[in-house]
């Protein structure tokens, strides 16, 4: 892949971008770092991908608008088998499929599959003519035999069963009629269990007496019920309409029809238990197939079956009658004389199976090299069928703690940290990654925030791990964050400068940039530009001021630029030029010191400025900063002049340490909450405390768009309007 072609509209939330990714410069990682702050486009442009991924379109869900997505590897349409993403919501859920595709030797599955693909279709044959003479479904047959042989292995089984031998004659009896698991409850019922001889003898003797109306066969209590019920209910009976019985001179109506079946009855239903026990045979399809069944025995076949269906006799009778079906069958005979031929070839593959897979320990050490204080090791429950492609793998995560030890499934783990949970959710991607390094795959991976959650040694594992990726030739990345530290840590290790992004929002559309000055933004953007550019200029003022706190402690220096950062009796005398002085100082430069604008004057010019543009591009730090000090200075400006107002002292100053925040405290003291109260509590969340504490890791404030500040200097600016 030389170039990525990305052409979006209405793609979730990404309203409009146009870019080119490309990969042909030799010699640079081919992968790209793009900076989003959060709400901007990186989950939107993840999902995106995840959804092309699947073979799906991306939409755009919140107005229903029509989308255009248009992603081209080299001029032509990406396929989804090129696209993997690695998702910033962590999944543990379930194992990927991946982990099958390392543990599988292609060499040794593909001999594997050979030797049974022909023993498959003599297995088949073999099911499909025991059906027939069980009656038990095709997909059923396997699993019965196995469960009431006692055995895990089909040809194992069949073999072993082949071996034995029998000599009753079972060909009356039929497996699924008889335990089929409806006519098992009648079986397992204490009435059949004391009373099946009995009620056999008096109901075989329901064909043969006297007066009776049945055949066997042909027509038995259960059918005769089935019939006269149907013609009563239909209404035969109500209509003045008769019936008449073979060998009667006259037909019958529905009462004396009764009376009849009662007396041709009475030797059963005369016992309760009796008559409980015919209910239940009558009960459904299932257990009338074994009424049919003993119905049409001999009277010693009968006896026989009795004896086999008492409770300690059942199991035994199972495996009896699964002996007699493949004991005559020819098709067992081609089976077992197949699988005995290839027996030994098939265990050795198996047996190599069962040995540790070499690309799934490259795997998992990779992952204990990499991320450490994991709580568990791991293996691979079912390895002997997920390397021969059987079975997709199934992780086991043992835990130990002294003599304490548990083994769990995926599914079981329930007690991780989330940097834990992140950690086995990035062990599936290397999976993946292996997985398509053994397929040569050519992959762009779309990465989201894949260091959130983890500490520091882990987080800089994750950028080992993305960085050993680039030595892969048909391996590209894109890698999303709205976390700077985590983007410039990309920069400073394998990322070229540029391919570093910025994403940028105009009204639009959403444009990526060549970020600058990730390293060291003071040293590659501002000083050189600090006496040509006012921005930045207003910008250095608590970069400044910390270092002359850190180096020089808070003399009369640090109070004057405390002054430009907070509203005091001093910050409109201070001047551009006598800025330049106390760092021309500070830095050895020698700036010119003659400007006499008022510091402050110069702000919130260029707060307005920052306002006004229609695009924002690039990092923008100092907009950010500059807007961060102005916004608080508005609103210590409003508060000073209120409670002058409030309290009537029209020289009040705030001398407290912690000035914005006193102010705040005694503006709530002496008026109930007001509009501008709000106003102000958004203040102090989004920028107060970072002009101070972040001079050299401005994280929180690049994290915030420049439209959120533009929006809160409008709004603070007008209480002073």
């Amino acid at each position: 892949m030389n170039e990525l072609k990305v052409t979006l509209k209405n793609c979730y939330g990404i309203q409009n971008l146009d870019h080119p990714f490309d990969f042909t410069v030799p010699r640079i990682a081919k992968a790209y770092a793009v900076y989003a702050p959060n709400g901007l486009m990186k989950t939107s442009f993840t999902r995106t991908f995840d959804a092309l991924s699947q073979g799906d379109q991306p939409k755009e869900e919140r107005y229903g608008r029509p989308s255009t997505c248009i992603v081209k590897s080299d001029g032509n349409v990406i396929s989804k088998e090129m696209i993997y993403v690695l998702r910033s919501e962590i999944d543990i859920s379930s194992d990927s499929p991946a982990i099958t595709d390392i543990l599988v030797d292609p060499r040794n599955k593909a001999r594997y599959d050979e030797l049974l693909v022909d023993l498959e279709k003599l297995k088949n044959k073999l099911i499909g003519s025991l059906q027939k003479t069980s009656q038990v479904a095709k997909k059923d047959i396997e699993r019965e035999i196995l469960s009431d042989w006692n055995e895990v292995d089909f040809a194992t089984c069949i073999t072993k069963i082949k071996n034995s031998s029998i000599d009753d004659d079972l060909s009356p009896y039929e497996y699924k009629t008889i335990f089929d698991p409806k006519s098992i409850e009648v079986l397992k019922s204490q009435e059949f269990i004391t009373k099946a001889s009995e009620f056999n003898e008096r109901y075989q003797e329901l064909f043969s007496q006297a007066g009776t109306i049945y055949q066997k066969g042909v027509f038995n209590p259960t059918r005769a019920e089935l019939s006269f019920d149907t013609l009563d209910k239909q209404g035969f009976f109500k209509s003045g309409h008769r019936v008449h019985m073979r060998g009667e001179h006259e037909s019958i109506d529905k009462a004396t029809l009764d009376q009849k079946l009662q007396e041709i009855h009475s030797n059963i239903d005369g016992d309760e238990t009796l008559k409980k026990l015919r209910n239940s045979l009558a009960k459904n399809a299932q257990t009338q197939a074994l009424t049919d069944l003993i119905e049409n025995l001999s009277s010693t076949q009968v006896e026989f079956l009795l004896e086999k269906l008492k409770p300690d006799s059942q199991a035994q009778f199972r495996r009896e009658l699964w002996l007699y079906y493949i004991q005559s069958n020819v098709d067992a005979e081609v089976y077992v004389t197949s699988y005995a031929k290839c027996k030994d070839e098939i265990e050795a593959i198996e047996a190599a199976a069962a040995e540790a897979a070499p690309r799934w320990t490259v795997a998992v050490e990779l992952f204990n090299d990499r991320f450490v204080d994991m709580p568990f090791t791991l293996s691979v429950a079912n390895q002997v069928n997920a390397a021969l492609g059987k079975e997709k793998a199934q992780l086991k995560f043992t835990f130990k703690d002294g003599a304490d030890k548990v083994e769990w499934s995926r599914a079981q783990i329930k007690t991780l940290s989330q940097g834990e949970k992140r950690a086995l959710y990035l062990l599936n991607f290397i999976f993946e990654v292996e997985a398509r390094k053994l397929s040569g795959q050519e992959t762009i991976f779309v990465i989201d925030d894949a260091a959130d959650s983890f500490d520091y040694k882990n987080k800089h594992a994750i950028v080992q791990y993305l960085e050993d990726l680039c030595s892969v030739a048909n391996f590209h990345q894109i890698i999303l964050t709205h976390n700077f530290d985590f983007f410039r840590t990309l920069a400073n290790n394998f990322v070229h400068r540029d391919r570093c992004l910025m994403a940028n929002r105009n009204s639009s559309s959403i444009t990526l940039t060549k970020a600058a000055g990730i390293k060291n933004y003071f040293i590659g953007v501002w000083k050189d530009n600090v006496a040509s550019n006012d921005f930045i200029l207003c910008a250095t003022i608590p970069f400044t001021r910390n270092l002359i706190e850190y180096t020089k402690g808070e003399n009369a220096d640090y109070l004057k630029l405390t002054s430009l950062l907070h509203w005091k009796s001093d910050t409109e005398q201070i001047t551009v030029g006598m800025y330049f002085d106390i760092y021309n100082q500070l830095f050895g430069t020698a700036h010119p010191t003659a400007n006499a604008q008022p510091l402050k004057d110069l702000l919130f010019s260029k707060a307005g400025e920052v306002c006004a543009r229609t695009t924002h591009d690039g990092l923008n730090l100092e907009d950010k900063v500059l807007l961060s000090i102005a916004i608080r200075l508005q609103a210590e400006i409003f508060l000073i002049n209120e409670l002058r107002r409030l309290t009537g002292d029209t020289t009040y100053w705030c001398e407290s340490e912690n000035q914005f925040g006193h102010l705040v405290k005694d503006y709530l003291a002496y008026t109930p909450p007001a509009p501008a109260v709000r106003i102000l509590e958004k203040v102090s969340i989004t920028v107060s405390s970072n002009i101070h504490l972040n001079s050299f890791m401005y994280e929180p404030i690049l994290d915030l768009t420049i439209d959120h500040l533009i929006s809160l200097y409008t709004e603070v600016s007008g209480l002073n309007a």
